[in-house]
């Protein structure tokens, strides 16, 4: 994938997640949009472009590497959480909620649809 089309399918599947994800943290934790947002725009960008090769050179699989990725993003989206004031294990919970939300929407349009 040449990198053009890679940053598009990136800005794709980041709008996903915060169309997936915002809901869910502002839905449960009533924090501000905004900050719901900053939540995956912090995470995003890493998950894309600096776990996947990390990864491969680890020579980790596919799956591997999602795991990688997602255990980061849950991780770090509570640790954010915890700093905007939400309890330790509500963030726990809500983050986990939230990318186990947006990686199963992203895994059924990648098996369905092919993409990302």
């Amino acid at each position: 994938m040449s990198p053009k089309a890679y940053a598009m399918a990136w800005f794709c599947a980041f709008m996903l997640t915060q169309v997936v994800e915002c809901p869910i943290y502002v839905y449960l934790t009533r924090i501000l949009r905004r900050r719901a947002f900053l939540l995956s725009a912090i995470t995003h960008p890493c998950v894309w472009f600096v776990i996947p090769p990390l990864c491969d050179g680890a020579g980790l699989s596919y799956t591997q590497m999602v795991w990688v990725a997602e255990l980061f993003a849950w991780s770090t989206e509570a640790a954010l959480l915890v700093w905007f004031r939400v309890r330790w294990r509500r963030a726990l919970v809500v983050s986990l909620v939230a990318n186990g939300a947006s990686v199963a929407v992203g895994m059924l349009e990648r098996e369905t649809l092919g993409w990302f």
